[in-house]
C-alpha cells in the first residue's frame, strides 16, 4: 500500500512538473490538503489526531509525544500506526477519484 501521508508531508513543498498545460501534483497535493483535515476530524480518535499532528506537523518523536501524553511510546507507534492505515485507506480512494476526473478533463478538453 502506498503511504501518502508520508509521500504528502514530505513532498507538499516540492515544485512540480507541468504536464500538458496544468499541474496534476499540484492538483492532487491541494486535494489532499483540502480533504485531510476532514479525513482526520471525522475518522481519527482523538488521540490519533493527536499524536499524528504532534508526529508530523511539530516534529516530535514518539518519545516526546509519549512523555507529553503520559504514554508509553509504543502506544503512541500504535496511534500513528493505526492513524496512518485509516489516513492511506481514505486518501487512496480520494486521489483515485482525482486522477480519473484530470483524465476525462483532459480527454474533452
Amino acid at each position: 500500500m502506498i503511504d501518502f501521508v508520508d509521500a504528502y508531508m514530505q513532498n507538499s513543498n516540492i515544485e512540480t512538473e507541468e504536464i500538458d498545460g496544468f499541474d496534476e501534483q499540484r492538483i492532487l497535493s491541494k486535494s489532499v490538503s483540502k480533504v485531510l483535515p476532514l479525513i482526520i476530524k471525522n475518522e481519527l480518535t482523538p488521540k490519533q489526531s493527536l499524536c499524528l499532528r504532534m508526529f508530523y506537523i511539530h516534529g516530535k518523536t514518539q518519545t516526546q509525544i509519549a512523555e507529553e501524553l503520559k504514554l508509553s511510546q509504543p502506544t503512541v507507534s500504535r496511534h500513528i500506526s493505526v492513524a496512518k492505515k485509516i489516513l492511506n485507506k481514505n486518501l487512496g480512494y480520494c486521489l483515485y477519484c482525482v486522477k480519473q476526473a484530470n483524465e476525462q478533463w483532459l480527454k474533452y478538453n
